[in-house]
């Protein structure tokens, strides 16, 4: 499987997941110059205090000025209700899907959260892979009713503990998910992480960076070991669309096969 078109990002970043959850600036965020914003994370439900849910941020992105070609991509991030079990997962990923679809560009499926990690422990990879699989069946679905493939993204921290999760990614590859965002460790050993990876799916799934991105030298390394594009967060908490100066300067040109 080549990288998804939609990923193929070209000069610029996508801004992450985080900043909006509620869609209140998706007007101002999808003017500002990313090449992608995602919205969320978010779940079916309300979580009073957090975020909405998904209908109130799909109701709202509906409202939004009619798209037009190059207009930046919206992504939107779908998680799991607080302190729910495990076993509930794949009712709230299915559930987010449908409702978030007709408006997204792509979904990412976040298990990158702290809420969400305790679903990274081995005892649980039985319950991520039927998750994966029905999340892809049912995109298949939409697909063949409406005419629209919906590409997936599934949000994974790369450790700096030596844990780099290949056998999830690999496993969301097989299920037909189309991109790996990827939330790098602090520090020198993130690209190096993110190499073995890459290295690993060689053919497989876009891969996005996220982490620790604050300027064109962060990008080229992220590119250069394997990165097909990247995303930035706390950056344009900090500065706002005028982050972006200091990402493309000096970008590489790096062709996606």
């Amino acid at each position: 499987m080549s990288a998804a078109p939609l990923f193929r990002w070209g000069r610029l970043p996508g801004l992450a997941g985080g900043l909006d959850k509620s869609g209140e600036q998706a007007a101002a965020l999808l003017g500002s110059g990313f090449a992608a914003v995602e919205f969320g994370t978010v779940t079916p439900r309300p979580a009073p205090g957090q975020h909405p849910g998904v209908a109130a941020l799909a109701a709202v992105l509906t409202r939004l000025a009619p798209r037009r070609p190059g207009d930046a991509c919206i992504g939107i991030g779908l998680g799991m209700a607080p302190g729910a079990p495990p076993q509930t997962l794949l009712d709230d990923w299915l559930e987010g899907l449908r409702l978030a679809a007709p408006v997204a560009d792509y979904l990412s499926f976040n298990l990158s959260a702290q809420a969400y990690r305790p679903l990274l422990e081995a005892e649980h990879g039985a319950l991520l892979w039927r998750a994966l699989a029905a999340v892809s069946r049912e995109r298949d679905q939409l697909a063949t009713r409406s005419g629209r493939r919906l590409p997936l993204a599934l949000k994974l921290p790369l450790d700096a503990a030596g844990r780099p999760r290949h056998a999830l990614a690999a496993t969301a590859a097989t299920a037909g998910f189309d991109a790996l965002i990827l939330v790098l460790p602090e520090g020198a050993k993130g690209p190096e992480r993110l190499r073995r990876l890459a290295l690993w799916l060689q053919g497989g799934p876009a891969l996005i960076a996220v982490g620790g991105i604050r300027r064109a030298a962060d990008v080229r390394a992220a590119l250069e070991v394997g990165a097909h594009g990247v995303q930035v967060h706390r950056l344009f908490a900090e500065l706002g669309p005028a982050c972006l100066p200091l990402l493309r300067d000096e970008w590489p040109e790096r062709p996606v096969s």
